[in-house]
């Protein structure tokens, strides 16, 4: 995903082929690659790897993890040195060579992740540089410093809260074929793949992902584990499947990007009515939430990794760096397996150690809740909603009146834009698209309320069990667009 149109994609070439001026990021870089259009055909041709120096620094034999010193797809190892990056042929131990990179990157990189067909690797600025065909053999490589709206040819964005902990995510029509959604549905795909930064805020409760399709900012939120409230310690994304682990060695994963979550209505459509047996289904919403992983039986570090194994998304495998009986290496298992393997590598362990505890302490690890609630007055109904989070698709919508209390669900998610939007709730109206669901039970029993919540529900919400609205917030307040209601903080 995205499916985006043929004529999009079209345009996208045209820009790529098209002359550009330089920007800030040098002359020596081109403007624009070919990232963000469908890979070439894969091949196992090494054309123009023999035209690379050999590596004269030291390099392990190989990468197991993904992180951004060392990283890895289906095809190619890289790995970071001293601002350089070296690159070999993943199946085979050694044979390391130098990369050519743009005169603004050589000796200037301080990250790197590679995922499917696009490397990403970043500078002392934390500016984005992206190459394209990385599954492809060298002669097809070519970087940008292109990202954001429009259609990847904005002027470029930085990895969010300038951290090390980021990761980069690529899922595509070649390598995944499809995802399925909360209904077990299985959707295509689309041609122009959806890929993501995503990155860790220092304290490990936000996750802010930056796509090179919208706007060049840092305001679209994945909500970690806990309603947002799991304080991550390290994450990794692949195939926009995300896993996340804190300090006591308690680990989730999550399928979810900016197509997933009900935000590209333009492209898409959805769902929060069941799709189950459709015979033309719409994608399931809420987006599928976090899954809880099994405990490693063993010692275990911060350096986790995931990455895809074959088509669909239950394809992929995670790792996590640690020790078993004294010897080093890595735990690892499939994604739906319920029990880890240890693969012993002997290389040094260089991550941090985690407190691996054998019971389950996510909940120990929790930052504050979200401090925004708003109330007000819906005739003769007090309506109330909180805490309310960017990024945390379900809040409770709790109605008054007549002292009966009627607790709803209201679904929201980020509504698409293209123009540069602050992170978290200010001042300005930040656009979600809403949903308010009556739960099954209370439409059952609805006669049994008192008027003025069985009007409500009745009048207003057309006593269905979903309610689309746009809504409107800012930091003291909020609109919901199709009742003309607006609550305060």
């Amino acid at each position: 995903m995205l499916r985006r149109s043929l004529a999009a994609a079209a345009l996208l070439t045209a820009a790529a082929l098209a002359p550009a001026a330089p920007a800030a990021a040098g002359t020596d870089c081109r403007p624009v690659g070919t990232a963000g259009l469908a890979d070439l055909a894969p091949g196992d041709s090494t054309l123009g790897l023999s035209a690379l120096k050999p590596a004269t620094v030291d390099l392990p034999p190989q990468i197991h993890l993904r992180g951004t010193t060392g990283t890895f797809n289906r095809r190619w190892s890289f790995v970071l040195r001293d601002g350089l990056v070296y690159v070999k042929e993943a199946a085979k131990r050694g044979g390391w060579r130098e990369m050519v990179l743009p005169g603004c990157l050589a000796g200037h990189v301080t990250g790197i992740s590679v995922d499917d067909d696009e490397m990403v690797a970043v500078d002392e600025s934390h500016r984005i540089y992206t190459m394209d065909h990385a599954l492809n053999a060298p002669w097809a490589w070519n970087w940008t410093y292109r990202y954001g709206a429009p259609l990847w040819l904005g002027e470029g964005n930085t990895v969010p809260y300038g951290t090390d902990r980021w990761t980069w995510s690529v899922l595509s029509l070649g390598e995944d074929k499809v995802w399925r959604d909360t209904a077990g549905n299985d959707h295509p795909v689309g041609l122009a793949k959806v890929s993501h930064v995503f990155a860790l805020n220092e304290d490990g409760s936000r996750i802010t992902y930056v796509d090179p399709w919208l706007p060049a900012d840092h305001s679209y939120e994945m909500a970690t584990p806990l309603r947002g409230r799991f304080q991550a310690r390290a994450l990794s994304t692949a195939a926009s499947t995300s896993f996340v682990v804190n300090r006591y060695g308690d680990m989730y994963t999550r399928l979810y990007d900016f197509d997933i979550s009900g935000s590209d209505k333009v492209f898409f459509s959805y769902s929060y009515e069941d799709q189950r047996g459709a015979a033309v289904p719409k994608i399931q919403l809420p987006a599928p939430d976090w899954i809880h992983q099994p405990k490693i039986p063993g010692q275990v570090t911060d350096r986790i990794s995931i990455h895809k194994t074959g088509t669909g998304s239950d394809a992929r495998e995670l790792r996590v760096e640690g020790k078993d009986h004294g010897r080093t290496g890595y735990w690892k298992k499939a994604l739906t397996a319920t029990e880890w393997t240890f693969e012993p590598t002997d290389e040094p362990v260089t991550g941090r150690t985690l407190q691996n505890t054998p019971e389950d302490r996510s909940d120990d690890t929790l930052a504050a809740p979200s401090p925004y609630r708003y109330t007000g007055a819906i005739g003769d109904v007090t309506a109330e909603v909180g805490p309310f989070a960017v990024a945390v698709e379900a809040t409770p919508l709790v109605l008054r009146a007549g002292g009966e209390e009627l607790r709803l669900t209201l679904h929201t998610v980020d509504g698409l834009r293209q123009s540069v939007q602050s992170p978290g709730l200010t001042s300005s109206p930040r656009l979600f698209y809403g949903t308010i669901e009556v739960p099954r039970a209370v439409l059952d029993r609805l006669d049994s309320y008192g008027p003025e919540l069985r009007a409500f529900v009745r009048d207003r919400l057309g006593a269905d069990r979903f309610t689309g609205t746009d809504v409107r917030v800012t930091d003291e307040t909020m609109t919901f667009d199709r009742l003309g209601v607006t609550l305060r903080g």
